[in-house]
């Protein structure tokens, strides 16, 4: 289940990513420099997923920290000036990445601190889960079950 939720977490980032990428085939042309700068920022990011798969939460955090760094140099040097639908992309893509991270490390928090999903979804205020899970009497899988 937490493999599921982390590729899932991915998505709306994937989505973004995939219209940027888009948006600079036909609207702003990038430098060979530039290109090699987003290859590089895509490597930290594909670090970032192998670690958060993997549950190594210190490593994970280190890729953060060189997506930051190499983002930044992006955004400080090629990114003055640009049209405001990339700008547009690159915040939603950057709040995407970051909500993943955050759901990351609340999914594994909430597994190691003894939650299971019927747990966690029967303490909501919503008495419709509240009648469902007392009714079926089935137990969710925990959040640390893969």
């Amino acid at each position: 289940m937490r493999t599921v939720i982390i590729i899932a977490g991915l998505l709306p980032f994937l989505y973004f990513g995939t219209r940027d990428q888009i948006f600079h085939m036909r609207g702003r042309r990038v430098s060979v420099s530039e290109q090699v700068l987003h290859v590089t920022i895509g490597i930290t990011i594909v670090m970032m997923v192998m670690q958060a798969l993997r549950g190594h939460y210190a490593l994970l955090l280190v890729a953060l920290a060189l997506f930051v760094v190499t983002g930044a140099i992006d955004e400080y040097i090629y990114h003055r000036g640009i049209p405001g639908e990339e700008s547009d992309l690159h915040a939603k893509e950057h709040l995407a990445l970051m909500s993943w991270v955050v759901l990351v490390l609340a999914t594994d928090w909430v597994s190691a601190h003894g939650f299971g999903l019927g747990e966690l979804l029967s303490g909501l205020a919503w008495p419709g889960v509240r009648f469902l899970t007392a009714y079926t009497g089935v137990a969710a899988p925990s959040l640390g079950e893969s």
